[in-house]
């Protein structure tokens, strides 16, 4: 999170250093981000940008949080739609999501996010109920607290073999890893051929899903027809 400085600033100023973020971390992942091209862009001394970020990270964050806004409001209120059933909420969400994310105008930005992605920042950008983030504020940990209590209550548990609320969240998490494992799929894709059919995505995120949902494993397999069983 920003600085409590960096709010007090005026409407003009703070549009200037997201447009000079923006602007930045779409042309270059954020290990590879220059503070000294924000600062040039955005028309501030580089001392002021650490009265206003702890780092290059915290702005990248507060910047990605800006576009994505409300996901886990919206993945909640998919789910609550299809009656608790967090699957085809999930599906639904998710499908949604990947088409966002390919095609919004910000698409340089999501690339350089997702091919860059490591365990870390897949934690830091997942809608999922996350235990393991870092907290700014008592209020951060209440609101994630109650955002675990509303996903709980919101689903419906005879669908699913979950037994409490930290099972809950690895199930999403797997859920999670599997569209973003998509969308990354889907940008070198789209790097190898610009016709690439995006579909073709969401047919392979619906084949991960279901494995998720019911398995991979086939427990009675058909037999193998071998050169025995055709003489």
């Amino acid at each position: 999170m920003p600085k409590e400085t960096f709010f007090h600033l005026t409407e003009e100023k703070k549009y200037r250093i997201m447009k000079a973020a923006e602007k930045e971390f779409s042309k270059n992942p954020l290990k590879d981000a220059s503070i000294a091209n924000i600062v040039k862009d955005a028309e501030i001394p580089r001392g002021s940008f650490y009265q206003y970020f702890e780092d290059k990270e915290d702005l990248y964050y507060y910047y990605f949080n800006l576009l994505r806004k409300s996901s886990f409001r919206d993945l909640l209120k998919t789910i609550q739609e299809y009656d608790g059933d967090l699957f085809a909420g999930f599906e639904s969400f998710s499908e949604k999501m990947i088409t966002f994310v390919l095609n919004d105008k910000h698409a340089s930005f999501y690339r350089n996010l997702f091919m860059n992605m490591d365990y870390r920042s897949f934690n830091k950008v997942s809608p999922e109920m996350s235990a393991g983030q870092k907290m700014d504020a008592k209020v951060q940990r209440e609101k994630h607290l109650k955002e675990q209590e509303k996903m709980w209550t919101s689903i419906d548990h005879s669908k699913l073999r979950v037994a409490n609320i930290h099972e809950l969240r690895m199930l999403l998490h797997m859920l999670m890893h599997s569209v973003f494992s998509t969308i990354i799929e889907a940008y070198r894709h789209l790097a190898e051929d610009e016709e690439y059919d995006v579909n073709q995505s969401l047919r392979d995120l619906q084949r991960k899903v279901s494995w998720i949902k019911s398995g991979a494993y086939q427990p009675n397999p058909e037999p193998t027809m071998t050169k025995e069983n055709n003489e």
